[in-house]
């Protein structure tokens, strides 16, 4: 780890060279002046990691220096330095901004200790700061892939929605991107740098759903040998996630509205009132005013959750997005796998663009994931892709068959001009045929 930067800040000019002396002679970058104004106009002309100021200055105080290189740059560190029966300004100055403070004479292996140590903080600062910065980027439309209007739409709404902390309700089929929404919204939000916290209610009894939302203390139930924080204590200053929320109970949801309400709830089993600040983004493949209408879910608790709705449209109705993932999908894949793949040949992506993808981006992504398991060569075919993945008859031209010809010569011309159209796919020339690809296997051995 590279050396501080250091201004030091002292009025003694015999004290200040020495310092200086001693700081360059151990490897560090040092400059000395004698008043707190000659030290902002250093700190103006270049920039430097540590200040090291008396308190006591002629002019401008340590206190006022403080303040002011705080007030233009939180990032620096600065230590003050009084005399013994001064401690008191010194833990003031502490109170306003200062990272340390050294009684004088000032102890060189003592103010070394600092110095190390400060230097490890703002290390640990810079490595967080850099940590956040790539979340944002991995969650920043990076995985909302697509240029179709719908796409820009949405990514335009989770621009306006982040900043606020209202309740947000998205809505979309299985396997759309809600969840990578959520993300999206959470590291926009100034709560990016507290815990995301998500929780699937699909497959959940009523008990455990309500366990892990909002914990449980010992011997509550059977099982429940230790206490145990739920996910809203878990989220407490960021956000919490709820995907699949029309599958919670009536009595859960009595719960989960009073804590959006009022900010509070007991653990399962326990009377102590916990309070939270917690953002929710709630998701849903159902259609929640019909899920009201039926009343299986309150009405009170969707107009909550519902402040902001973000509706997520299904791959067939953006199919422009199709080939866009599929490459984004491609190279994410070809680089897990390490394997050179240049794209796909025009026959794939037109069966892609004819599929009607019932999983949705889910379906699309296990798809690309699978043809770049299977791909031997740099192209991606329809050889690569699952059976059910072919493009729609429009795209197969008619076979004409003359009079006259024998059964055996019409069957060859039909495999022989089908496996044309899938480009030698054997796999997808049998399902449009109708026959096995074994069948086919053994016909074209035959033919050889």
């Amino acid at each position: 780890m590279t050396k501080p930067k250091l201004l030091v800040v002292e009025d003694d000019k015999n004290t200040l060279d020495g310092l200086i002396q001693i700081l360059r002679r151990d490897g560090y970058t040092a400059v000395g002046v004698s008043s707190g104004y000659d030290a902002l106009n250093q700190l103006s002309r270049e920039s430097f990691d540590i200040v090291i100021t008396d308190m006591k200055l002629p002019g401008m105080g340590g206190l006022l220096l403080l303040q002011e290189i705080k007030k233009k740059n939180s990032s620096i560190a600065i230590v003050v330095v009084t005399a013994y029966s001064s401690i008191k300004s010194a833990v003031n100055a502490v109170k306003h901004g200062a990272d340390e403070y050294l009684a004088k004479p000032v102890d060189v292996e003592e103010l070394e200790l600092v110095l190390e140590k400060l230097r490890e903080k703002q290390q640990l600062v810079i490595q967080n700061r850099l940590l956040k910065e790539e979340l944002k980027d991995k969650y920043t439309f990076s995985e909302l892939v697509g240029g179709s209007p719908q796409m820009h739409r949405i990514f335009k709404m989770i621009e306006d929605v982040a900043p606020s902390t209202a309740s947000v309700l998205i809505m979309g089929e299985t396997g759309t991107g809600k969840e990578l929404v959520a993300h999206a919204i959470h590291y926009r939000s100034e709560r990016a740098g507290k815990p995301f916290v998500a929780l699937h209610c699909a497959a959940l009894s009523e008990g455990i759903l309500e366990s892990e939302l909002f914990g449980h203390e010992k011997g509550a139930f059977t099982g429940a040998i230790q206490s145990r924080k739920g996910r809203f204590e878990l989220a407490d200053g960021g956000t919490l996630f709820l995907d699949e929320l029309a599958e919670m109970s009536l009595k859960v949801q009595v719960k989960l509205l009073r804590v959006l309400e009022k900010g509070e709830f007991e653990r399962v089993g326990g009377e102590k009132t916990i309070k939270v600040d917690v953002r929710c983004i709630a998701a849903t493949n159902r259609n929640l005013e019909e899920e009201v209408s039926e009343g299986r879910f309150r009405e009170d608790l969707f107009y909550r959750l519902n402040v902001i709705n973000i509706q997520m449209p299904p791959l067939r109705e953006r199919k422009d997005d199709i080939p866009i993932l599929s490459n984004y999908f491609a190279v994410k894949y070809a680089k897990k796998y390490k394997k050179e793949i240049k794209g796909f040949d025009p026959e794939a992506i037109k069966a892609l663009l004819s599929h009607h993808w019932q999983g949705n981006i889910r379906e699309l992504q296990n798809t690309i994931e699978r043809a770049i398991v299977l791909c031997k060569s740099d192209t991606i075919s329809v050889d690569h892709l699952p059976e059910s993945i072919m493009p729609d008859n429009e795209y197969i031209p008619v076979i004409k068959i003359p009079i006259g010809t024998t059964l055996k010569e019409a069957e060859k011309e039909i495999i022989q001009r089908t496996l044309q159209i899938t480009n030698g796919s054997k796999q997808s020339a049998a399902k449009i045929l109708g026959i096995s690809t074994r069948k086919i296997e053994y016909k074209t051995k035959e033919w050889c």
